[in-house]
């Protein structure tokens, strides 16, 4: 496959952060490769609430500016280092980086790029390993899922909490959604989620005891915080474990050690981007895995809407708008695909 020889290439930098962020497309030179990076060319590049923060500087990650925002890429590799031998130039990828993806090309570490199937677009590959990775490191690392189990998942029409629904299924769960949206759980999630349960704190403990026959949930991966997480952990079952992941509702209630202590219950924190830094080979290695589920159809990524890399304003606008829906800039204006 052809590659890139361009030595320019656009980019969407931040000159200024804030509520109205100073944000121009630019063009800037290609970036330098090291022996154990990866230089891929972005086709399309997601757009998080985490990168709307970042540019207005209210991230925990503040950049130098300028800065080019943009957590996760998908698109062709198009030079690598030397020391480099699991992707070759040609080869479709995607890419996650703290920041610096919304651009003509990215260079990240070689762990942090997997090979993506065929069939995958894109588009739909630039909203996976984020939402997915979490996942997959809330169920495997933090909770050590077994076959079988009850899982709990609230926030399931968002990225993290669909992609906890669709693995736990995948890897023999029962699943069990909490949502303040039941019939649309019900009618997007249908092949992986068996139950689902009103996101009402009077309520909640008893309709999951209803559902799960009085066990209650083994594990409980929750993303909403809240008043939510107190009840949800009246709702675990003995030896549960319980992982936080976000705080979408707001700061959680403080959880009563009482509640962990007569089921032995085990609370576990989940910040997923560590594991980039701290143990790369475990991202690498659960984005394989999680890639070859896509590949065989055992998990479907819901497909985004596109926007091209000048109108970042509308992307943000329409995120904000509907936060149950994946959002991408393409590079390249109209190629969402090949």
């Amino acid at each position: 496959m052809k590659t890139s020889n361009k030595t320019l290439v656009p980019a969407l930098q931040v000159h200024g952060c804030g509520e109205a962020p100073q944000i121009t497309v630019d063009v800037i030179p290609l970036p330098s490769c090291g022996s154990l990076e990866v230089m891929v060319a972005p086709r399309a590049a997601a757009l998080h609430f985490a990168d709307v923060l970042m540019m207005r500087g209210e991230y925990q990650v503040r950049p130098t500016l300028p800065f080019i925002p943009g957590m996760e890429a998908a698109g062709l590799v198009i030079k690598v280092g030397d020391k480099v031998t699991h992707v070759r130039e040609g080869d479709r990828v995607l890419a996650m980086t703290p920041y610096g993806a919304m651009a003509g090309a990215v260079v990240v570490p070689e762990t942090h790029v997997a090979k993506i199937p065929d069939s995958m677009a894109f588009s739909v590959a630039a909203t996976f390993g984020i939402a997915y990775f979490t996942a997959y490191a809330a169920l495997r690392f933090r909770a050590h899922i077994r076959a079988g189990e009850i899982v709990l998942v609230t926030g399931a029409r968002g990225g993290v909490g669909r992609a906890a629904a669709q693995l736990a299924k995948a890897m023999g769960a029962r699943v069990v959604a909490v949502s303040r949206d039941v019939e649309s759980v019900r009618r997007e999630l249908c092949e992986c989620v068996d139950d689902v349960v009103e996101a009402d704190s009077e309520t909640v403990v008893e309709e999951v005891r209803r559902v799960t026959g009085g066990r209650g949930a083994d594990v409980v991966v929750d993303v909403v915080g809240g008043r939510l997480l107190g009840r949800l952990v009246r709702a675990t079952a003995w030896e549960g474990r319980l992982v936080i992941v976000g705080f979408a509702a707001g700061t959680p209630e403080a959880l009563k050690p009482g509640h962990l202590l007569v089921k032995n219950i085990s609370v576990a924190g989940l910040q997923s981007t560590d594991y980039w830094t701290r143990h790369p080979a475990s991202l690498q290695a659960a984005l394989v895995d999680l890639l070859a589920l896509v590949d065989i159809g055992a998990l479907s990524v819901p497909e985004p809407r596109e926007f091209p890399l000048d109108e970042v304003d509308t992307a943000v606008h329409a995120l904000e708008e509907a936060s149950d829906r994946n959002v991408v800039i393409l590079i390249e204006r109209g190629q969402g695909g090949e």
